[in-house]
């Protein structure tokens, strides 16, 4: 069996406890054996567009942090490029599942214990940065800049950010509770995780740009307006280059 390296690291746990396990009890009933990446994922590392292509040559044996992992979807595509992958979760109990799930397909990956505000290695640790649906969740007494103050110290820089922020009309955004400066508080949640968790929001391309420009150069962004039968997954969708 490959080697597993799972660490637990103690630090300010400023987040409801309750969502957490929320959390934990949600991926285990999936019963994960088989998961698949996201779209945007995919996209991201292995399409080419105008305003954006990857070197894959470029990944081999670089650090990835893919941050909120959750299913573990994405770490199989990760896998493939030949990235060194870490990874942070809310609970220990979510890294040693999905750990274990991707040992079972051959796949070696380091699961901490973490928040978007603290992430558990030194600084200037990752060549990348994967957040997929996970770096615009704030703790209580925080707020995005906080979120991206973490994610850029641990960066070295040229590294790339890839991550996803949602738009207003997103349907996890639907009747939430409006805390300024983009901030959301969620009231409905049909997956029953995420009801009271803060979430940044954003408007427009510009709104992103100077949310990122203190630590972040080279931005380009796209977006998706899919309706999944009733169901509006509005994602702004960013690649950057720590400075």
């Amino acid at each position: 069996m490959p080697e597993i390296i799972v660490t637990q690291v103690v630090g300010e746990d400023i987040m409801s406890i309750e969502n957490d396990e929320n959390y934990s009890s949600y991926y285990k009933k999936q019963d994960i054996v088989k998961v698949y990446p996201n779209e945007f994922a995919i996209r991201s590392f292995l399409g080419s567009y105008p305003n954006h292509k990857i070197n894959k040559a470029d990944l081999i044996g670089k650090n990835i942090l893919d941050l909120g992992f959750g299913d573990g979807r994405n770490i199989p595509l990760l896998a493939d490029l030949g990235l060194k992958i870490h990874g942070i979760e809310v609970t220990q109990e979510i890294c040693d599942y999905i750990t274990e799930r991707m040992a079972d397909n051959g796949i070696v990956m380091e699961a901490r214990v973490g928040r978007n505000s603290t992430i558990p290695y030194p600084d200037a640790y990752f060549d990348n940065i994967l957040a997929c649906s996970a770096c615009y969740y704030i703790d209580p007494g925080q707020n995005y800049s906080d979120n991206l103050t973490e994610i850029a110290r641990v960066m070295k820089s040229g590294g790339l950010f890839i991550h996803s922020v949602p738009m207003s009309s997103t349907f996890i955004l639907e009747n939430a509770k409006d805390l300024g400066n983009g901030h959301m508080e969620v009231t409905r949640d049909p997956y029953g995780v995420r009801v009271g968790q803060v979430l940044k929001k954003f408007d427009s391309v510009e709104e992103i740009e100077k949310e990122l420009a203190p630590w972040f150069t080279d931005i380009t962004v796209g977006s998706c307006r899919d309706d999944y039968w009733g169901s509006k997954v509005h994602l702004w969708l960013i690649v950057c280059r720590r400075k």
